[in-house]
This record gives structure tokens, sequence and C-alpha cells, in this order.
């Protein structure tokens, strides 16, 4: 896996502001930061060794490959190591709307692939990965007049995912955000807005 030497905010940037593009089209139990362990009140470990629900094989690498190359392992773990790729495979598992928007996104990838430099997308360089997501983003975070093709919908629907399922997983919200919630306080500051 690759290293990053910029900070996971730098990194970021090459995808655009990840979290306005959190719409939670999904009931809210299936975020991993809505579960609980014991009597803590904090979010449950992931589970991203078990059987995926709905993708198989080289998608199930696919959607994980681009779960690593919208929130990479920094100084703190990425995507990967949230098991993003098992809550999204969970989140389609139960959209058959979602389904069919992520097949059709997968065999288009694929071929862009082939396209590019005659390989399926895991195959490819990092580079020529990025080179593929890149406008897909663009277009996400800027959606033109008319309405985008299923490909933009397709990585919207990932990169979205990818964000609700880490920054609601313990690593993203205990580790990466430092969320100390559920605490008494003894007294409630004012906001200093100056």
């Amino acid at each position: 896996m690759a290293k990053y030497s910029s900070d996971r905010r730098s990194v970021l940037k090459i995808f655009g502001a990840v979290g306005a593009t959190c719409a939670y089209p999904f009931a809210s139990d299936e975020l991993y930061g809505q579960a609980t362990a014991g009597h803590q009140h904090e979010p449950a470990p992931v589970q991203a060794d078990t059987e995926p629900h709905f993708f198989r094989g080289k998608d199930f690498a696919t959607i994980s490959r681009i779960a690593d190359l919208i929130i990479p392992e920094t100084d703190t773990p990425g995507a990967l190591k949230a098991g993003v790729p098992a809550y999204i495979d969970l989140v389609i598992s139960r959209s058959t709307d979602h389904q069919m928007l992520v097949a059709d996104g997968l065999r288009w990838i694929d071929s862009e692939g082939e396209r590019v430099a005659g390989k399926k997308f895991v195959e490819l360089t990092e580079q020529e990965q990025l080179a593929i997501l890149e406008p897909l983003c663009e277009l996400a975070d800027n959606p033109p007049p008319t309405p985008s093709g299923r490909n933009v919908q397709f990585f919207s629907l990932i990169k979205s995912l990818t964000a609700d399922g880490f920054y609601t997983s313990r690593v993203g919200l205990i580790e990466e955000l430092r969320y100390q919630g559920n605490k008494v306080r003894a007294d409630f500051p004012p906001c200093n807005l100056a």
C-alpha cells in the first residue's frame, strides 16, 4: 500500500471536499458510528474480514482500491483499516438501485482501464488509476447543468459511502477525529468567533 508524505487533508484535495458529499442515502443504523460496543457508547469494531454480502472477487478488490485512493493510509489508518469496503458492500447489498449503478460503474471503470493501458482497473499503476478517477471526482464535485453520466454517479456514490463509512468508523471517528463524545462537562465555555 502506498504511503503518502503529505497529510490526509492535502491528499483528499485530489478528490475534493469529501464532507460535502455525505448524503446518507440509507438507514442511519448502517453507519458504523451509530453502533455501540458494550456500555461504553463507542462505535463497534468493524468486521472487515467477513465474506462480502454483494461483491465478489475482483469487484470487491476494485471497490477496495477506490476507497483506498479516496482515503489512503497516512500517519493514521485509511479506508481499508477502517473496514470501509465491507461497509460499502453492506449498503450496496441492501439497495437494488445502488446494485445496478455499481455494476454499471464497475464495468465502465474496467473498460476504461482496458482502453487506457490494456489492463483492469486494479492492475493499473496508481497514476493511471488517479487519471481515471480525478475527472469523475471533478464532475461529481462540480456537476454540470445537465445530468451526469452513470460513471460519475457511480463514483459519487462510492466517494460518499467511503466518507460516510470512514468518518463513522472507530478509526475515523475516534482515532482520526479524536471524538470524545458522551463526556460530562463541568462547564460550557462560550464560542469565541474572533
